[in-house]
């Protein structure tokens, strides 16, 4: 009966975290947001937006992080907190299955390595908040 209790007591132990790696998190997130602060210096936000239009724009995508960044010619950055899709900070290729002519917030993505050819994660996303280049 002992080794019952014993067996997933030893594998919630084997779970948690150890000091390194809450350390190696915190200093991952303050890496990430200091990369974001340098990419929107000399923007500023504006209301969030539930739905971003794609039909008729050409976004540049790229991920920091848990965000993704969508370029609009350098005047406009849309700004999206997303929920996992770290792998498109690494080069993974961001898959939407689009029923509409938008992103809007609470659609699901996919992140797909496209050399592997695997599925590597996915996200909902968030509001989108407009950063316009200041004059």
């Amino acid at each position: 009966m002992r080794r019952l209790v014993l067996i997933p007591l030893l594998f919630a132990m084997g779970c948690a975290e150890t000091p390194r790696q809450t350390a190696a998190v915190a200093d991952r997130k303050t890496a990430d947001e200091v990369k974001l602060a340098r990419l929107l210096k000399g923007y500023t936000p504006g209301p969030p937006q539930s739905c971003l239009p794609q039909f008729t724009r050409q976004f540049r995508t790229q991920g920091v992080g848990d965000t993704l960044l969508y370029s609009e010619n350098r005047r406009v950055i849309y700004r999206n907190d997303t929920t996992g899709c770290t792998g498109v900070e690494r080069g993974d290729v961001l898959l939407t299955q689009n029923y509409q002519s938008q992103l809007c917030r609470g659609q699901i993505a996919t992140t797909y390595d496209a050399i592997s050819q695997n599925i590597t994660g996915g996200c909902a996303f968030g509001d989108f908040i407009p950063y316009r280049k200041t004059q």
